[in-house]
């Protein structure tokens, strides 16, 4: 038996100081707490974490592109 938990990222942004445009930055520290406590969830309740698996989205913007770690699923198999 498999068990999956999803968690969006939540993120902050950051203003750049030459061209004053917005960008947004993955909150790694919530993020890596949130994949602990289900981690820790799933080991209670007799799982073992078999993968962690990040899901990203593109944007494309004034001739840049970039990739946002939008959530993150977790995948548990019972022992």
């Amino acid at each position: 038996m498999y068990k999956t938990i999803t968690i969006h990222t939540r993120s902050t942004y950051w203003t750049h100081k030459e061209t004053n445009e917005e960008y947004s930055v993955v909150d790694a520290d919530d993020l890596a707490k949130d994949i602990e406590i289900h981690c820790n969830k799933l080991a209670i309740e007799g799982y073992d974490v078999i993968s962690i698996n990040p899901i990203t989205s593109g944007s494309f913007s004034n001739g840049n592109g970039y990739v946002n770690t939008e959530s993150v699923i977790i995948t548990g198999k019972k022992k």
